[in-house]
């Protein structure tokens, strides 16, 4: 129950942090509680007790990851001391106590550079996103204001990208129709040409209502892609 409304303080307010310390805290009590009650279980509840502490360092700084720490080792060392007072048949030796206590300190510890590593990554990608989000845009631009044409056809023909000088030299014709065969019918058959055989054929096409001049190029996008370039130089 108090897990569940945690959670919802969690999503409800869009902070982990409190929600995780104060849920990490209740852990440390009711294990330290349970086991006192059931001392012969003590190894197996700090064993448990162990995974929430790594959880709650993950998103706790690492000061207080450490001072949950030293609760979670704590909450053992009162429930091992009162077993020793109580003379209980089920005393567990010292150094398992001290063994929990490192294991508590090193996990908080690890599972915080866990944390560091992580974040640095997810801002490293998101950097390297923007980066490329800013590189795409800067393309976009040069190739929409390059003088010589430039389209983008898939295997269909279909015409999926194009500069302004490429819709400049194809003319009105091209401005209603995606279909490389209807704006520039010659065009397509040179690029199916250059296709079937691989060979480039340099021989002036008129396009367009100004009748322009152009010399057409073309290239794969990838190496074994579906996708050519068709480059035209005025």
């Amino acid at each position: 129950l108090v897990s569940l409304a945690l959670v919802a303080q969690a999503i409800r307010t869009r902070a982990v942090r409190g929600p995780a310390l104060l849920g990490v805290a209740v852990d440390v009590v009711v294990a330290g509680y349970v086991a006192h009650a059931v001392p012969d279980a003590t190894a197996g509840i700090a064993l448990m007790l162990l995974f929430n502490v790594g959880a709650a360092s993950l998103l706790l700084t690492l000061r207080q990851g450490l001072i949950v720490a030293s609760a979670a080792s704590f909450a053992m060392a009162v429930a091992y001391l009162w077993s020793m007072a109580a003379g209980s048949e089920f005393a567990r030796p010292v150094a398992e106590l001290m063994m929990f206590t490192v294991s508590f300190l090193a996990i908080a510890t690890l599972t915080h550079q866990l944390r560091l590593h992580m974040s640095a990554t997810s801002a490293l990608a998101e950097r390297r996103g923007e980066e490329a989000n800013r590189l795409a845009e800067i393309n976009e631009l040069i190739i929409r204001r390059m003088r010589t044409g430039v389209l983008l056809v898939d295997r269909e023909g279909q015409i999926r990208l194009a500069n302004e000088a490429a819709m400049l030299l194809l003319g009105e014709g091209a401005a209603g129709t995606r279909s490389l065969a209807e704006a520039a019918p010659e065009l397509a058959l040179r690029l199916a040409e250059w296709m079937r055989n691989g060979l480039a054929n340099d021989t002036p096409l008129r396009l367009g209502n100004e009748q322009f001049e152009v010399v057409p190029r073309f290239a794969r996008l990838l190496a074994n892609s579906d996708n050519t370039l068709i480059f035209l130089d005025d």
